[in-house]
């Protein structure tokens, strides 16, 4: 019991309720500011500072220099040649060398746009939800069938019996109950310095992936464990929407399929083994937690799966494109029949492709090459 002492600080966790807004995806200003660039922080609130402020019109007025002739001023001041060409014409549209040049967050709302414009979710028949994209000729990318409500009290007992686990796995279930970034980034040594278009292409994955998960549950609408039995009881606070399908399973398919992606590694070599490990260590935290059904974790495994097959077609709109396996889930079997999606991606994601080779680059630089 004196390992749980130290848990009272977790009393801090009432700020939990921000998880809803998932606004840490955008920042990660958790982790070492990965996307904040803490260090450039005090150049751009500097003059928020009233002091400041009234220091830099004092300077200007000192440094000034009044032109003689106003008509004249092209000849004494020629501005630089920013875009070549004359100096009075305007940048060309949609450059892809701006998008370089936004903050941070305006790069972010620009990647979600896109990538989120480019989705259709309908629900068939049957308890079911279906996304479809018009990057791939409006073919379903997922299908995801909700199990009965008789498959989850099956798995009732399992998850009571994996509480025993709860004391040796807690300090991985709390540092996991936001993104797992720093466990991949251990694995590949991802450094916000010198890695930080990976960390934003990642970023970038796990917020497509949330929006497009949270759209399942919403219409899914499946109970948590706790729901079906008080001897649950979560050792952390129950998010507040539905547990079908495992968002932590279906972000987690995606790191580690992007990761293979960028790394151009094969499966079976000792990367794939440590993310594959990685990523059933982290779905399985869940259910031991007392938050998911093994179920919800499969569902999330498998929309995860077409997901990831899916960014990597629009981020690699460059080369061949071998097709992705769509997801077509069925929650009370736990069979996926999902067919091999061949469309042409190219050009449909533009802003994802160039942080896609971005961050490619990068991993290059660190030896990984095909």
């Amino acid at each position: 019991m004196s390992f749980f002492a130290g848990y009272a600080g977790y009393a801090g966790y009432a700020g939990y309720a921000g998880y809803a807004g998932y606004a840490g995806y955008a920042g990660y200003a958790g982790y070492a500011g990965y996307a904040g660039y803490a260090g450039l922080a005090s150049l751009t609130t500097a003059a928020e500072n009233p002091m400041v402020a009234d220091a830099l019109v004092r300077s200007r007025d000192a440094l000034f220099s009044p032109v003689s002739d106003p008509t004249k001023w092209k000849a004494e001041w020629v501005a630089p040649k920013k875009w070549g060409g004359d100096t009075a014409s305007l940048p060309p549209l949609g450059a892809p060398a701006h998008f370089w040049t936004w903050d941070p967050h305006i790069r972010t709302a620009l990647l979600d746009t896109e990538l989120l414009g480019l989705l259709d979710f309908q629900t068939p028949a049957g308890d079911a939800l279906e996304l479809k994209t018009r990057a791939a000729g409006g073919k379903a990318l997922a299908k995801v069938k909700r199990p009965t409500r008789a498959r989850f009290e099956e798995e009732l007992a399992l998850v009571q019996s994996w509480a025993t686990r709860r004391e040796e796995s807690a300090t991985e279930i709390l540092s996991q109950m936001l993104p797992q970034l720093p466990f991949w980034a251990s694995i590949l040594q991802l450094n916000p310095n010198r890695h930080r278009h990976t960390l934003e292409l990642l970023a970038t994955a796990l917020r497509f992936t949330m929006v497009v998960v949270m759209r399942f549950k919403h219409v899914l609408a499946c109970p948590r464990p706790s729901e079906y039995s008080p001897n649950i009881q979560p050792m952390i606070p129950v998010p507040g929407y539905s547990a079908y399908p495992s968002g932590h399973a279906t972000e987690a398919v995606v790191m580690e399929r992007l990761l293979m992606s960028l790394t151009k590694q094969h499966a079976g070599s000792p990367l794939d083994t440590q993310l594959t490990r990685l990523t059933e260590r982290i779905a399985q935290h869940r259910v031991t937690a007392g938050l998911h059904f093994p179920v919800d974790s499969q569902a999330g495994f498998a929309l995860g799966r077409a997901l990831a097959g899916y960014l990597i077609a629009l981020g690699r709109a460059t080369e061949l494109n071998p097709g992705w396996k769509a997801c077509d889930f069925d929650g009370g079997t736990g069979d996926d029949s999902g067919t091999n999606i061949g469309a042409d991606t190219t050009g449909s994601a533009p802003l994802l492709a160039l942080l896609w080779k971005k961050a490619e680059d990068e991993l290059a630089s660190d030896g990984f090459v095909a």
